[in-house]
C-alpha cells in the first residue's frame, strides 16, 4: 500500500493498525466510532513511535482508515 506521496507503508505499520482494529478493547464501542479510531490511532502512536515520526505515522494511519472504510 502507498502513501499519497507515493511512499510504501511499511509492513510492521501495517500489522500494528491491523492489531489495533481487531482488538477487542478498541472495538467495544462499535468499529467506526470515534472512540475506535482514537484508540486505534493512540495503538498506533504507541507501538510505532520510537521507530517513526509523528508525520509518518499520521499518514499511514489516515490511508489505512480510509482504505479500510473503503473511502
Amino acid at each position: 500500500m502507498l502513501l499519497s506521496n507515493g511512499s510504501a507503508i511499511k509492513q510492521d505499520v501495517i500489522d500494528c493498525f491491523n492489531s489495533a482494529v481487531a482488538d477487542e478493547f478498541n472495538t467495544r464501542d462499535g468499529i467506526g466510532s470515534t472512540s475506535f479510531w482514537n484508540f486505534v490511532e493512540s495503538d498506533m502512536y504507541m507501538g510505532l513511535r520510537m521507530f517513526y515520526n509523528s508525520e509518518y505515522i499520521d499518514a499511514c494511519f489516515e490511508a489505512l482508515a480510509d482504505n479500510f472504510e473503503n473511502v
